[in-house]
């Protein structure tokens, strides 16, 4: 039966006309990434000599054993937003004498062979053949790769069930990415040391291999919960008619339908977002400018005062809604045409936006609250990104849809994200300016004043008033994009 799966997934991919325009180009790509994972193999093989000269003194086991947990740490975290969940095409095996649960085996184990989960082994088994067996013996030594594989596994399934609870329950996903950043930031601050857990845990593992059973065990459960969740999401009346259902993709986030037309569009745009290279990395850029604090919060040259820290917390708190707001409408430029046709209100496509840039501002605010256990000025950067996230809210979420409405680049969401500048134009680098500096120019009288407070509490009260007028500001938002929408849909036409 697995063979007969696999022979599917093969034809259904080469018969696709995307196969054959795109087989040069795999061909050129599979050509680099030989090169790439050669290169990972090698410093594998020359660890050592790599520990060594960052820290000559230490004892290289050591170093890699306090290192492995980081390692991990960070593998969840690309994986949640780089690798793509495997599916099949489960419909037209359902009438068949064909058990459910062999097709959702199928495509658990069909995430094994994702790259993420192969990248581990070419770094860490040339290391463990060189250095391990000495220190713990050679059954020691492939007991300790085989619980690294382990918690590689565990990983990849981890991250395959919330990414579908995204779409089920987003909640959940969003409080695993919260405990996870607040782990990182514990460790950061000193309150727990993830690297002396991981040493004790890998040192141990090399010790005794029995301690094995401890990570297949969290792979086993963590396998059961991903299946019991494809179990219970692949009867055939969840599935639509004419629409060919997959296990493991969902058609609809459920939350978000509470809010009628508005929810709709902002579930359009999730998709959009998880479903294309371009976005998903433009957004994935965000989360990862959530630790741009640390360049300037552990210097004292910028903690010293106000003007310098206002910076940071409108870059933080609003970073996905400057990235991502700056390219729309141009998001939609492929059926901007459609659109046009349809009796939807301009003032609910873009309030859609509105909530959805005030939501994601939310998530990166509360992040950015961790920085308020850093010793000495935690309470004032809590206060400075507080009033500096309520100005993204109020003000720059319509300074940046205002703004947009100058923007008439088309964008291909077929295109790869890499070195693509479609859509960049003027207006994203005009746009910035005042979402980054009208802040600043507020807080600075009070600041020449010797008030600082007072200029912190001005730049927070004009958010919370933009907030509250939102409805008056959408339609002046509204009125611009009346005027230039056939300008714009003429823009998009140009390919």
């Amino acid at each position: 039966m697995i063979r007969l799966l696999l022979a599917h997934q093969w034809k259904e991919a080469t018969r696709s006309s995307v196969w054959q325009k795109n087989l040069a180009i795999n061909l050129v790509l599979g050509f680099f990434m030989l090169i790439m994972l050669l290169y990972v193999v090698l410093i594998g093989f020359f660890m050592n000599e790599i520990v060594q000269a960052v820290k000559p003194e230490a004892n290289v086991v050591d170093v890699v054993n306090r290192s492995l947990l980081y390692y991990f740490l960070v593998d969840l975290s690309l994986r949640f937003f780089m690798q793509e969940l495997p599916v099949l095409g489960v419909q037209p095996y359902l009438h068949l004498p064909i058990g459910k649960g062999r097709l959702v085996h199928f495509v658990l184990w069909k995430s094994i062979t994702s790259l993420f989960n192969f990248l581990p082994l070419l770094l860490f088994i040339p290391f463990a053949l060189r250095m391990l067996p000495e220190v713990y013996g050679t059954g020691g030594a492939w007991m300790w790769v085989a619980g690294m594989f382990l918690i590689t596994l565990i990983n990849n399934f981890l991250t395959l069930y919330f990414k579908r609870q995204l779409v089920e329950k987003p909640l959940v996903t969003v409080g695993f990415l919260l405990a996870v950043v607040g782990l990182a930031t514990l460790d950061y601050l000193g309150y727990i040391s993830v690297g002396t857990a991981s040493a004790v845990f890998f040192r141990a593992l090399g010790n005794n291999p029995i301690l094995v059973l401890v990570p297949l065990a969290a792979l086993v459960a963590v396998y059961l919960l991903n299946y019991r969740f494809l179990m219970a999401h692949t009867y055939p009346e969840e599935m639509r008619v004419g629409k060919p259902a997959k296990v493991g993709d969902s058609t609809e986030i459920g939350l978000l339908q509470r809010f009628g037309e508005m929810g709709t569009l902002i579930g359009l745009e999730v998709k959009l977002i998880l479903r294309h290279k371009r976005p998903k990395s433009t957004t994935t850029m965000s989360v990862f400018f959530l630790a741009y604090g640390f360049l300037f919060y552990t210097n004292k040259v910028y903690t010293d005062g106000f003007a310098m820290l206002i910076f940071p917390g409108i870059f933080m708190t609003g970073f996905m809604m400057m990235s991502y707001g700056q390219f729309v409408p141009g998001w939609q430029s492929a059926h901007f045409d459609a659109l046009l046709t349809k009796r939807l209100s301009p003032y609910t496509f873009y309030m859609g936006k509105f909530w959805m840039f005030v939501v994601a501002c939310t998530a990166a605010y509360l992040v950015t609250l961790l920085y308020g256990f850093m010793p000495g000025v935690g309470i004032k950067i809590m206060a400075i990104n507080t009033a500096c996230f309520l100005y993204n809210i109020g003000v720059n979420t319509f300074v940046i849809l205002f703004m947009s409405t100058y923007n008439k680049k088309r964008i291909d969401l077929s295109k790869s994200a890499s070195f693509n500048w479609q859509g960049v134009g003027a207006s994203q680098f005009i746009m910035m300016l005042p979402a980054l500096l009208i802040p600043i120019l507020v807080y600075l009288p009070f600041g020449l004043m010797d008030k600082p407070w007072w200029g912190i509490a001005a730049v927070g009260v004009l958010g919370i008033l933009g907030f509250l007028f939102h409805r008056q500001l959408m339609g002046v938002v509204v009125q611009r994009f009346q005027r230039e929408k056939y300008a714009i849909a003429a823009g998009f036409r140009q390919v």
